[in-house]
């Protein structure tokens, strides 16, 4: 019986590492208190099996609701774009997509072209949207205008009109650079490269990844999808919030469609659930538990889904481009959409972030692929402000604890 008691505690700690190392859940309790966090879901994996998770705070307040690694299904904001790559690579392999070709081949819009305004004849090409280096500039007035409430956004625009109109000759949505010489995050650019899924398929982009990806993996598509009419219970879905009360003017003026109101007893702001036009780049939703599925299968070089090579393309940084803003070193060295970047502690990850209003996000893997962490939260880092800085840097430490005890 000893001998069996002393086998088991070996094995807890080998695959949980040292005690010593690892957060407790008081700890991480705390970190999110201490950043105005309403609720957090984290699971950590290697490739084939889920580590540890864990559950943390509030998924709604109205009703209280607890938050839910399994059942809490978050809109997973820019994390959505590492679908798009999946999906492109898919393509790739079978010969219907090549990265360096014009992307108008695969539009197919003669009346229609998209290409940059002062350098027409430099192609614009699928790897120059997945990197981010398609030269697309940021209309922040014209991106608030995609956000509607509800499913609205999908019956307003469609994102064969919303990708169009952003990028047509108007030269204040470019930069004045060539395309493939400068990286500045695009949020259109890489909603653009679902376009491109849509009409090489011809079938929309959102049912591509729901019969490609997500049924494949296992996901339940009635727990995942675009569309919040794609959740069979809406009680499953997380709701979002704003710290701080005395912006309440300041949101509905930046979105007033979405009419975010106030609790009289919290000092929190609700936002009500919301759609966008360029739905690729950011509208997907679903659980930590579902989003760990398609972590691994990245994790163990593609597993049903890919060939290895097509990971390693992924993970393969674009050279030739430098920063639009000139940040030396840069904060993201861009692969496709999955991006290289360091924490505080000096290590570098792969994998992608994500905020959208009142959901804040982070997938990242260790550079030996054997260590996966998911933090998936209800935060709001929209502002830039000193409450938005230390949710990202408690979200950083909460994950940088992790790795150290896993790692272990």
């Amino acid at each position: 019986m000893l001998r069996l008691l002393l086998l088991s505690v070996v094995v807890v700690l080998v695959r949980y590492g040292s005690a010593n190392t690892c957060p407790s859940r008081s700890f991480i309790k705390q970190s999110l208190i201490d950043a105005h966090i309403p609720g957090a879901a984290i699971i950590v994996v290697n490739t084939t099996d889920i580590l540890y998770q864990e559950a943390f705070g509030y998924q709604s307040f109205f009703p209280m609701k607890m938050m839910d690694v399994n059942k809490s299904i978050f809109v997973l904001a820019s994390i959505s774009k590492t679908f798009i790559a999946v999906a492109v690579m898919q393509l790739v392999e079978l010969n219907r997509l090549d990265l360096d070709t014009d992307i108008n081949q695969y539009l197919s819009s003669p009346n229609q072209r998209i290409s940059h305004p002062q350098y027409p004849s430099h192609a614009i090409t699928l790897r120059q949207l997945l990197s981010h280096s398609a030269s697309i500039g940021i209309n922040e007035e014209t991106d608030l205008t995609f956000m509607q409430y509800e499913d609205d956004a999908f019956m307003q625009m469609s994102l064969a009109d919303a990708c169009f109109t952003y990028l047509s000759h108007n030269t204040s949505n470019w930069l004045p650079k060539p395309p493939g010489t400068v990286t500045l995050y695009s949020n259109v650019g890489t909603s653009l490269a679902g376009l491109v899924i849509e009409r090489v398929t011809q079938m929309p982009y959102e049912l591509y990844v729901k019969e490609n990806i997500l049924k494949p993996l296992d996901i339940n598509v009635k727990k995942a999808g675009f569309r919040l009419s794609d959740i069979e219970d809406r009680e499953e879905l997380v709701k979002q919030y704003v710290f701080n009360t005395s912006d309440l003017e300041a949101w509905n003026q930046a979105l007033p469609q979405l009419n975010i109101t106030k609790n009289p007893l919290l000092d929190w702001l609700y936002i009500p659930f919301y759609s966008v036009s360029i739905y690729p780049a950011g509208l997907l939703r679903m659980s930590a538990q579902s989003l760990s599925k398609f972590l691994r299968m990245f994790m163990d070089n593609g597993s049903s889904l890919l060939h290895p090579r097509s990971i390693a393309e992924m993970r393969k940084v674009v050279d030739g481009v430098v920063p639009h803003d000139n940040s030396n070193p840069p904060i993201h060295s861009f692969g496709l959409i999955w991006n290289w970047r360091k924490l505080r502690n000096r290590q570098r990850y792969i994998g992608h972030g994500g905020s959208m209003p009142g959901a804040t996000h982070s997938m990242l893997i260790n550079e030996q692929g054997t260590i996966g962490i998911i933090v998936l939260t209800n935060a709001d880092v929209s502002p830039d402000n000193d409450i938005s800085i230390r949710t990202r840097g408690k979200i950083e430490d909460i994950q940088m604890s992790l790795f150290s005890c896993f790692e272990n």
